[in-house]
């Protein structure tokens, strides 16, 4: 893991040094093809790192880094994002000034996710993501005299501010009743603790999931990301979106997962599956309800990733319960699945206009765009045979299999909504004219269409034959 991470921190600490001395701004693209190719090896080290790295807990102090299956699907699916971005920013950032600081930041950004993902321990994971997050205060701020991306990054910093001061506090609860901050002992403290110090477990749990809650966009903690999304590039709200709040939902399932099943839950009665459940299924209703309300594309897709988030929660709402293996199978799928899709739909907002009236027609103009936009958004709403329909899938039996069937009602109920504007979307595309009949033809990006082209590959290749990505999570689970 320590190649992986190098691979990653060598290229962002040279490119502001290169930024520096480069004396002409003028159509700059080694900065871009620098990140893209430490994205690109980093990639093509991550199974490398699973099947012939170090397995279990290890690095000094003990209990801070396992790079297992659960790490390894979420970094995969943060540097594919971050590998969307980056590729189709090229033209957007080639002339801009900042360009080297840019990818720079994107690269500490993956640095911090991949950590978030792998660590078993509460100090590192707080360290691990404000790595993650201050870069992105940074990117999503970029547009400097842009009133929209300074509102945004002073949200989202506050949002940020609020879910360290939560996590911290649970941390140091945590810390003062078991005297150690890794997860393992936490939880093993919890199992033998007394009916007096359960409270204080509670309120640590509390505060840790309120936390997470925050980072993954869950409501009523999502308030920051509609107006983030829209006030940054379409390709940092494709980082954010489809990639910094998968690294939450990691960190939430290797303390959750064990917390949920632990013998003093059950003792007690305590149904934090039914509470996880709520939230999902409340998550989901929102999102989707206020899409239906948007005017914005980046605003739609913002609440659009709010929703899909709640159905990830449906993998976690599920641990303790017979349901819970096909729950990890369906959240790690989704995490996968939704990455690409999402991150396909906001990296297409560069090559269109943001206002949903300028929609219409949009095939016309750019046909290239227009198909790329709308195989992601019917992967999003779960149609078949693209694969969003598998994740969801999974999720939803293993919601039946929990003895939730009303959160797999809700949910396939939210399916409905969310198919209604996402072909209300490509109804506008493909049979909408445009006001504007003069506008026959717009010229469209390459990198993004190279970036739309690999998605929707990704997207029907994986919906025909899910196998491959399936497999071994099956056969890490023993199923």
């Amino acid at each position: 893991m320590l190649i992986l991470l190098l691979t990653l921190a060598l290229p962002a600490i040279i490119l502001p040094v290169y930024g520096a001395a480069r004396k002409s701004v003028s159509r700059d693209r080694l900065s871009a093809y620098i990140a893209i190719a430490s994205l690109l090896l980093a990639l093509a080290e991550t199974p490398f790192e699973l099947f012939f790295g170090p397995h279990g807990i290890w690095y000094y102090p003990t209990s801070l880094l396992s790079f297992d299956m659960i790490s390894f699907f979420f970094s995969i699916t943060i540097i594919i994002v971050s590998l969307m971005a980056a590729i189709g920013s090229i033209s957007t950032m080639e002339t801009d000034k900042n360009s080297s600081i840019y990818y720079s930041l994107i690269l500490f950004t993956v640095i911090g996710m991949v950590l978030v993902s792998s660590t078993t321990d509460l100090l590192f994971l707080l360290v691990s993501w404000e790595l993650m997050t201050v870069p992105t205060f940074v990117l999503v701020a970029l547009k400097k005299r842009d009133r929209l991306s300074s509102e945004a990054s002073m949200k989202y910093f506050l949002a940020a501010a609020l879910s360290a001061a939560l996590i911290l506090f649970g941390l140091s609860i945590a810390y003062g009743l078991t005297g150690s901050t890794s997860f393992s002992s936490i939880i093993y403290a919890f199992e033998h603790s007394s009916r007096q110090q359960l409270p204080a477990f509670l309120l640590t749990a509390s505060l840790l999931a309120s936390g997470f809650a925050v980072k993954m966009a869950l409501a009523p903690f999502h308030f920051w990301l509609p107006d983030a999304l829209q006030g940054t590039f379409p390709q940092i709200g494709a980082l954010l979106a489809a990639g910094s709040k998968k690294a939450g939902f990691a960190a939430a399932l290797r303390i959750f997962v064990s917390l949920l099943a632990s013998q003093q839950f059950i003792a007690f009665g305590l149904s934090w599956q039914l509470a996880l459940g709520i939230v999902a299924a409340v998550t989901i209703t929102w999102g989707n309800i206020a899409a239906l309300t948007q005017k914005k594309v980046s605003r739609m897709l913002a609440y659009s990733s709010i929703a899909q988030a709640g159905y990830i929660t449906i993998g976690l709402a599920v641990q303790g319960t017979p349901g819970a293996a096909i729950g990890i199978v369906g959240l790690l799928l989704h995490v996968l699945f939704h990455g690409v899709m999402k991150g396909s739909a906001f990296v297409s907002i560069a090559n269109m206009d943001d206002d949903l009236g300028l929609l219409n027609g949009l095939y016309k103009r750019a046909p290239g765009t227009a198909l790329g936009f709308t195989i992601s958004l019917f992967a999003l709403a779960g149609m078949p045979p693209l694969n969003g329909f598998w994740s969801k899938l999974f999720l939803f039996i293993a919601a039946v299999q929990a003895g939730m069937s009303w959160l797999a009602a809700v949910a396939l109920i939210n399916s409905a909504i969310a198919l209604a504007y996402y072909s209300y979307l490509a109804k506008r595309v493909y049979f909408e004219q445009p006001a504007d009949t003069g506008r026959v033809q717009q010229p469209e990006k390459t990198d993004v269409l190279l970036v739309l082209a690999f998605a929707a590959i990704f997207i029907i290749a994986t919906g025909l034959f899910p196998a491959p990505v399936l497999n071994p999570i099956l056969s890490f689970l023993g199923l």
